[in-house]
């Protein structure tokens, strides 16, 4: 798009058009990571390729290492020079290294695809929901981060289905078209985010590479509800920090805003300890509670759809109205009591063990989807500027994705050595530790403008943390 355009040339998509295309984006994050427990459910039972303890791990965890890649490298070269080419570019690794996955030969083959496909998971979770995030109103953007999250209980639960009706026609095949399926609804996103424009703050916030005349500007804004008081307050922001360059590690690490991406990472990786912990092996986890193998992929299906996407979906209405500390503080403590009734399932008689284990899962994906896993990427990209915001996404998927991969990858070894039973104490230890941290270090974002957050300083105030506003920034947009 070039400054010399006229105002009725410019392609000005809605808001629904905008949130539709990111969430596809988190539809296939959900789809890919989710999918590969159907392969390993196959790969332990039907012992389809040579394997070990080790590889079976790698298998499970490739993904989530080539995310911490993709996420980093992706966030940082979004910050300097755009998010649009890269939001469109990210999904081809969805596409490519799902069907290489597919026509797997090997348990190698399948960690060196599966690496790749990650790669395009964690470049999508550094763009989609900064995107978002950045094209909505300030008084609603937690509600358009929430529906862009909300797709990621989606693409679990149809990897799940879809899974488990392959695996009832041939499990020995139907792994691969479940894996290859995927590529479908990432090139149909990847030909219709082409149609997209920059994001608005971006673009004001770097005037020597936007490739968008003033005049348009205005006109996508004013479509997609920045206002012109925001406008000025992006353009008092982009002053502010002139001192460093967009994208850079060293102002991410640095001062305030190396507290806050502190905050980001510490509360993450706790949470993606359990989420993937769990979520990676809850058909084996259910297996061993005594379903049976199809039933597993059932049960894992309806824990993402409804259970999990019904929880994803109250953040949709909650996150603008109740706040985020709130959310989080909940749901950490019920994944909590999830991992508590976890521990009671591997200890129980069969019967017992199901029934307690089962609601044990409806807890932690219904609640945990409402609380951190829907508040742990919004505050990444609430609390640092424009100029490192798909960096700090970026940064914080990254390192979060290396602790998801030790997760995944010592769940065969822990419980191998110390139990089932132990490993869930673990967990229910980290989960305690998460909810006492969101009281006294996490502040709050509701009510206040991306432009206000990265004036403000973090400060505890009667021993609660909250951003204080100087006293010449406190109107509102």
């Amino acid at each position: 798009m070039t400054a010399n355009e006229s105002e009725n040339q410019v392609k000005i998509p809605g808001r629904s058009v905008i949130t539709t295309l990111s969430a596809m984006g988190y539809f296939l994050d959900g789809y890919d990571l989710s999918v590969i427990s159907v392969f390993t459910l196959v790969l332990v039972t039907y012992k389809i390729f040579q394997y070990s303890a080790f590889t079976e791990s790698f298998v499970t965890g490739s993904a989530l290492l080539g995310a911490f890649v993709g996420a980093v490298l992706f966030g940082h070269f979004a910050d300097n020079i755009g998010r649009r080419y890269l939001y469109i570019f990210d999904l081809i690794f969805f596409a490519v290294f799902a069907i290489l996955s597919a026509v797997s030969t090997n348990i190698y083959e399948m960690i060196i695809f599966r690496f790749f496909v990650g790669w395009g998971v964690g470049a999508d979770y550094a763009l989609s929901p900064v995107y978002t995030t950045e094209m909505y109103p300030n008084k609603k953007r937690g509600a358009g981060y929430g529906w862009v999250w909300t797709f990621w209980s989606v693409g679990a639960g149809v990897a799940f289905l879809i899974g488990y009706v392959f695996y009832l026609i041939n499990p020995l095949t139907g792994w691969r078209w479940t894996l290859a399926i995927g590529a479908i609804p990432a090139v149909v996103t990847i030909i219709l985010r082409t149609k997209m424009p920059e994001s608005v703050r971006w673009n004001i916030m770097e005037p020597g590479k936007s490739k968008i005349s003033e005049k348009n500007l205005n006109t996508i804004s004013e479509k997609i509800g920045i206002t012109k008081a925001d406008i000025k307050a992006i353009i008092a922001e982009r002053e502010k920090e002139e001192n460093f360059a967009a994208g850079s590690f060293t102002a991410l690490f640095k001062g305030e805003y190396g507290k806050r991406t502190a905050i980001v990472w510490f509360q993450w990786i706790l949470y993606d300890l359990a989420a993937y912990g769990i979520g990676l092996y809850s058909p084996i986890i259910l297996t061993s509670l005594g379903i049976s193998g199809s039933s597993s992929l059932m049960f894992s299906f309806i824990f993402y759809m409804p259970v999990g996407f019904l929880g994803a979906l109250g953040s949709v209405f909650l996150n603008d109205r109740v706040g985020r500390r709130p959310l989080q503080a909940i749901g950490f403590g019920g994944m909590a009591i999830g991992m508590a009734m976890f521990f009671a399932a591997s200890t129980a008689v069969a019967s017992v063990g199901i029934v307690v284990g089962i609601v044990a899962f409806v807890i932690d994906y219904g609640i945990g989807n409402l609380g951190p896993g829907n508040t742990m990427g919004l505050y990444a990209i609430e609390l640092l500027p424009t100029k490192l915001r798909a960096s700090s996404m970026g940064g914080a998927t990254g390192v979060t994705r290396i602790a998801a991969f030790l997760s995944a990858f010592m769940f065969p070894f822990i419980t191998s050595t110390i139990g089932r039973s132990s490993f869930f104490f673990v967990l229910l230890g980290l989960m305690a530790l998460a909810f006492v941290f969101t009281i006294f270090f996490t502040p709050e974002t509701k009510g206040l403008t991306l432009e206000e957050i990265a004036l403000a300083s973090y400060k505890h105030v009667n021993w609660m943390p909250k951003l204080v506003m100087p006293e010449i920034k406190k109107g509102r947009s």
